[in-house]
């Protein structure tokens, strides 16, 4: 089928590791979504269903679809907009995770729409070869990749405003009492970038939160799964005209 990847540039790294296994001249297409809007489900949601209207009146046309999309790469994405053009697709694949409610109810009335069966990219790098129900992962940590000091989040510009507002003092015990749920600040090795590169800023995180801080081992076996064809129970697959919902990630449609 032709296919068009829709991706989080959070997870830029990753995606661009899983993609080396596919011939460059078969690899799709890649359109970049801003990080930043996973803060809000919802402008998340509208800004996927957006793309895919798009998408689904070039696959009627024939015509060539034009995607707002952002340049790889750091700084903020308010610089790094781009357009670019996809040739009319079939199906569009999702390198992201449920994300809150932010893949609810998106639908095309042409395309088929595949995405992994996780929570978030979180629990997508956790997967080593399981089931969703199966997945690692601690409630206690909070989980960081390089992707996370990459690109804007609203955690960070949160911190940075309150050190102006409150002063640094104040500042401190806010993030320490937004943290106090958790024990440990865990940084991923995905296996996509050297995890040297960002190691001492995230165990600069956890000496700030007054949290432990560990290492601990990621995949992208699920995202490579993914993006080069493979489907199977962690894969949903959503055919033209249907709709995604909650019993896709909990695995009761069937697929």
């Amino acid at each position: 089928m032709r296919s068009v990847i829709l991706a989080c540039e959070m997870i830029e790294d990753e995606v661009q590791l899983a993609l080396q296994t596919i011939p460059a001249d078969q690899r799709p297409p890649v359109v970049w979504s801003e990080s930043g809007l996973h803060d809000r489900p919802e402008r998340l949601k509208a800004a996927l269903q957006a793309l895919l209207d798009i998408l689904d009146e070039s696959a009627r046309t024939g015509e060539p679809a034009r995607l707002p999309s952002l340049k790889t790469g750091r700084g903020p994405a308010s610089a790094r907009r781009i357009e670019i053009t996809v040739p009319p697709v079939d199906e569009v694949i999702f390198a992201l995770g449920f994300c809150g409610e932010g893949l609810r109810g998106l639908t095309s009335q042409r395309l088929t729409l595949v995405f992994p069966r996780v929570d978030d990219c979180i629990s997508l790098f956790l997967n080593h070869g399981c089931v969703r129900e199966e997945i690692p992962r601690d409630p206690r940590s909070y989980y960081l990749t390089r992707g996370w000091f990459r690109h804007d989040n609203s955690v960070t510009e949160a911190f940075e405003d309150w050190t102006e507002r409150y002063g640094a003092e104040r500042a401190a015990r806010l993030r320490q009492a937004m943290f106090a749920g958790y024990e440990r600040v865990s940084l991923i090795d995905t296996t996509a970038y050297d995890v040297n590169e960002c190691v001492d800023r995230s165990q600069a995180w956890a000496e700030d939160l007054d949290l432990e801080h560990a290492i601990v081992p990621g995949s992208i076996q699920l995202l490579r799964r993914l993006l080069s064809g493979e489907r199977d129970s962690e894969i949903v697959v959503v055919p033209p005209g249907g709709s995604i919902d909650f019993s896709h990630l909990f695995g009761t449609d069937g697929n």
